[in-house]
C-alpha cells in the first residue's frame, strides 16, 4: 500500500512539473522558435528587432549573379547542401537562409563574383579570385562587416545537373549575444572560411 502511495505521489509531481513547463495557448513565447534560430532571448523570450531588421535586409538584399532564380525549397547539387552548413559559434544568434539557382553556370566563376560583389555593406574577408577549374564542385565565399567577424553571410555555391545553387546562411549578433573565448593564439573562422 505504501509503495503505491508512493508512486501516485511521484505520478502527480511529475504530471505537475510538466504542467508547468508547458505554456497555455496563446501565451506570450509558447510557440516562439529556439533561442538560436531566432534572436530571441532565453530569458525573457523578446526577439532582438534590430538584429532581425538586419537578418531580414542582408537576406533580401543579397547580391547575386544575373541570371539568380530565388529557390523555396533546398536545390539538388553535386554536393548537397546538408553535407556541409556553418556552425555559428557564438549564441543566441538571428538567422536566416536563402537558396538561388543559376543555370548554365560555373561553380569558380559564380564564387569570384559573389567576392567582387559584397551584399550590402559588408565585405569579403578573404579577397581574391579563384583558378578555374573543372573538377571543383563547391566553393565558399564569406561577407562580415568587419575582417575578424563572427556574424555575416557564409555562401556555399555548388554544382547542380544544370548550372550552380547557391545558399546563404545569415547569421546577425543580438543585444545578448556572447562568443566563447577560445585559448591564446586560437580564432574561430568567420563565416565562409570553413
Amino acid at each position: 500500500m505504501r509503495h503505491l502511495q508512493s508512486l501516485a505521489l511521484l505520478s502527480l509531481a511529475t504530471a505537475l512539473m510538466a504542467g508547468c513547463a508547458t505554456a497555455a495557448p496563446g501565451a506570450r513565447g509558447a510557440e516562439a522558435p529556439s533561442s538560436v534560430d531566432a534572436g530571441i532571448d532565453a530569458e525573457t523570450s523578446v526577439v532582438d528587432p534590430e538584429a532581425a531588421a538586419t537578418a531580414d535586409a542582408w537576406l533580401e538584399e543579397a547580391v547575386l549573379p544575373r541570371g539568380a532564380v530565388r529557390s523555396e525549397s533546398v536545390p539538388r547539387a553535386t554536393v548537397p547542401f546538408s553535407s556541409s552548413y556553418y556552425s555559428w559559434p557564438c549564441s543566441p544568434m538571428e538567422t536566416r537562409t536563402g537558396y538561388w539557382t543559376i543555370d548554365d553556370a560555373d561553380v569558380i566563376d559564380t564564387a569570384n563574383w559573389l567576392t567582387a560583389h559584397p551584399t550590402a555593406d559588408l565585405i569579403v574577408p578573404v579577397p581574391g579570385t579563384l583558378s578555374p577549374d573543372p573538377k571543383v564542385d563547391s566553393a565558399l565565399v564569406g561577407n562580415v562587416p568587419e575582417h575578424d567577424a563572427l556574424e555575416g553571410i557564409a555562401y556555399t555555391v555548388s554544382r547542380t545537373d544544370d548550372g550552380v545553387a547557391i545558399r546563404a546562411e545569415i547569421g546577425v549578433f543580438t543585444k545578448d549575444t556572447v562568443c566563447p573565448t577560445l585559448p591564446p593564439g586560437h580564432t574561430w573562422g568567420g563565416p565562409g572560411q570553413g
